[in-house]
């Protein structure tokens, strides 16, 4: 019996091998077992950066501080500026007196001290009508460097080959480019060589040069002077500023030396432009028609009456 039902009984079926299931978008992959080594994905390679320029150190500009809001309501407007009263300018003080023929004497300290005898041949000079303006014509010419020049055909560069044949051309005959119709030409009348120099007889500038300093002696604008007194050995230029105050006001002004002083030209060589050095013999006519005032050291008074006098010899 028992081998009958065997036999009806159907044989169990094999079990097919379980298929795997497809992966559902967005889940996890199923872990690995450990021990088993997973390649790696290879990373992408990335893109090669360019350098960046090395930076330069630059000196920042000074920036201000700017004040809040809370601090400009609470500070008070400024006020207008106090103008400061100008300083008083001081008085021109008047130069010391002299009779008629006479100069004031000036000491050492810049206070008059009396008063000088004029040569006659500065008091009293022969007036002679026009001397005195041809003299200083005569000396500004002869001032003049007289170094413009102008190149003429034969120093112009240039032009030694004729520019076409004589005859053939139609055109006119010409025999250099540097002629002066022609452009980069030499000049005709140019000025070349000149001379300005203009000769005076010596009377003439001894009676010019008479009557412009007795025209100075006549208006008290000669002065004549002791000497100036340095405190130290080393000349200072405000001690000669401080004498020529003490003086008054003497405008532009020219000093005559006897002789060249090396202290007075070291401390007055600031003072170009209120005071000039001269000596008997460089003084010139524009000098003295040029000056306000005339300052004359006692030893160089004789020296300008032998230049002033009309009937030296040469």
């Amino acid at each position: 019996m028992a081998e009958k039902d065997a036999k009806k009984k159907p044989a169990a079926k094999k079990a097919a091998p379980a298929k795997a299931a497809p992966a559902k978008a967005g889940a996890r992959p199923a872990a690995k077992p450990a021990g088993v080594a997973t390649p790696r994905a290879k990373a992408p390679a990335k893109a090669a950066t360019p350098a960046r320029p090395a930076r330069r150190a630059v000196a920042r500009p000074v920036t201000r501080v700017v004040k809040r809001e809370e601090d400009r309501r609470g500070a008070q407007p400024p006020g207008p500026r106090e103008r400061q009263a100008p300083r008083p300018k001081a008085e021109p003080r008047p130069l010391p007196t002299a009779p008629a023929g006479h100069a004031p004497l000036i000491a050492l300290d810049g206070s008059a001290s009396g008063s000088v005898e004029l040569p006659a041949a500065i008091a009293s000079p022969a007036r002679r009508r026009g001397v005195v303006a041809q003299a200083m014509l005569a000396g500004l010419a002869n001032a003049r460097q007289a170094t413009a020049a102008t190149k003429n055909r034969s120093r112009v560069a240039g032009g030694g080959a004729k520019p076409w044949r004589q005859k053939g051309t139609g055109r006119a005959r010409q025999g250099s480019t540097r002629a002066p119709h022609w452009r980069h030409g030499g000049v005709v009348f140019g000025p070349n060589g000149r001379r300005y120099a203009q000769r005076l007889p010596g009377k003439m500038r001894r009676s010019a040069f008479a009557q412009a300093m007795g025209a100075r002696a006549a208006a008290g604008r000669v002065l004549v002077v002791e000497g100036i007194r340095f405190a130290e050995e080393r000349p200072r230029t405000r001690e000669v500023a401080a004498w020529l105050q003490g003086i008054g006001d003497l405008g532009n002004a020219v000093l005559v030396t006897a002789d060249h002083d090396q202290k007075i030209g070291v401390a007055a060589a600031n003072l170009h432009e209120r005071l000039q050095l001269r000596t008997p013999g460089s003084i010139r006519l524009a000098d003295v028609l040029g000056a306000d005032t005339l300052l004359v050291m006692r030893p160089a008074l004789d020296a300008l009456a032998r230049r002033a006098t009309v009937e030296a010899s040469a």
